[in-house]
């Protein structure tokens, strides 16, 4: 297998049918280039948008957590930060915070020159542990980490060394998506089905690619929040009262019925979920799966994602929870 470069990094990469692939495990599905950190930039912008702010939760919330206390400096730390975007914009409000990004591959925005003073960015892989980092942080933030990660053990795994890395009384703040995009009404849109006879009037060609690219077998049911809720119910260092939800919705190809930020969501949205289609075609094509099935099902979810044939969106779900 050939080695790439990434654009934004000296960090060889994997090359997979085209695209530059992390170096150190074959579990996350989506490529590590440039082309894709661009794209996880245009998605910050989406879930900051869509979440009116960096966390689910207020700004007031936040900069609470994130005061001084007892002479003591307040840390972050952004577990699977992608780009970087989100630990340099959190940086840049805090700057009495120590601010931590965290992930497979090395690498920041193109748009940015030198970090903020007090941003660091360290590579690693959260499964092979983090005791380096433990008992630190009064915020760990993980976005679109969780849904990556293969298996039940894995994710469980992530989500206990997240903690770990929390001060007594700190926050993990875990934002992800449903299984599933919902219609306009957000009713589920379960995956496509092949064979003639399927009515596929009321599936969505969008999640099926979602769903192939994760091998789920449970046509769509959402599962995911309610496994991190469980997962840290049951964590013996989480205050069990303080776990909370928030939903939150993403139209993609129109407004989302908010006349005055929807249409913006809406276009961003669109070209976002264009590019990862795309982005997820290695990990199919790795499948064995053919490619003119593979460009088949990707030319029905952009149609699917323009608004035309229906209006379609994807929830997405901020949980936050606090250390004893």
């Amino acid at each position: 297998m050939s080695v790439v470069v990434n654009a934004a990094s000296s960090t060889p990469l994997r090359d997979l049918h085209g695209r530059g692939m992390n170096p150190k495990t074959d579990d996350y599905n989506l490529p590590a280039d440039l082309e894709e950190f661009n794209r996880l930039d245009l998605q910050h912008r989406i879930w900051v948008k869509v979440m009116d702010g960096h966390v689910p939760f207020s700004y007031e919330e936040l900069d609470h957590l994130l005061q001084e206390k007892d002479g003591r400096r307040p840390a972050i730390f952004d577990l699977g930060r992608g780009s970087g975007i989100w630990s340099i914009e959190m940086a840049e409000r805090y700057p009495q915070a120590r601010v931590v990004g965290f992930d497979l591959v090395d690498s920041q925005p193109t748009t940015v020159s030198t970090l903020p003073q007090n941003c660091t960015f360290f590579t690693g892989n959260v499964l092979d542990g983090l005791d380096t980092f433990y008992n630190q942080f009064d915020l760990v933030h993980l976005r679109m980490v969780v849904v990556h990660m293969r298996g039940d053990a894995a994710k469980r795994e992530a989500l206990k060394q997240a903690v770990g890395c929390l001060r007594p009384g700190g926050v993990l703040v875990i934002s992800d998506l449903d299984e599933s995009f919902v219609d306009e009404n957000k009713e589920i849109l379960r995956p496509t089905l092949d064979h003639p006879a399927a009515d596929n009037s009321h599936r969505s060609w969008s999640s099926r690619i979602f769903n192939e690219v994760d091998r789920r077998t449970n046509d769509g049911e959402v599962v995911m929040g309610k496994y991190i809720e469980s997962c840290l119910a049951e964590d013996g260092r989480v205050d069990v009262s303080s776990i909370q939800h928030k939903m939150f919705y993403i139209p993609i190809g129109w407004d989302g019925g908010d006349p005055v930020n929807g249409p913006e969501l809406g276009r961003m949205a669109y070209v976002n979920f264009w590019d990862l289609h795309r982005a997820f075609k290695p990990a199919l094509l790795r499948r064995g799966i053919a490619a003119e099935t593979v460009d088949d099902w990707i030319s029905k979810a952009d149609l699917e994602i323009s608004g035309t044939s229906r209006r379609i969106a994807l929830p997405i779900r901020g949980i936050w929870a606090r250390k004893l």
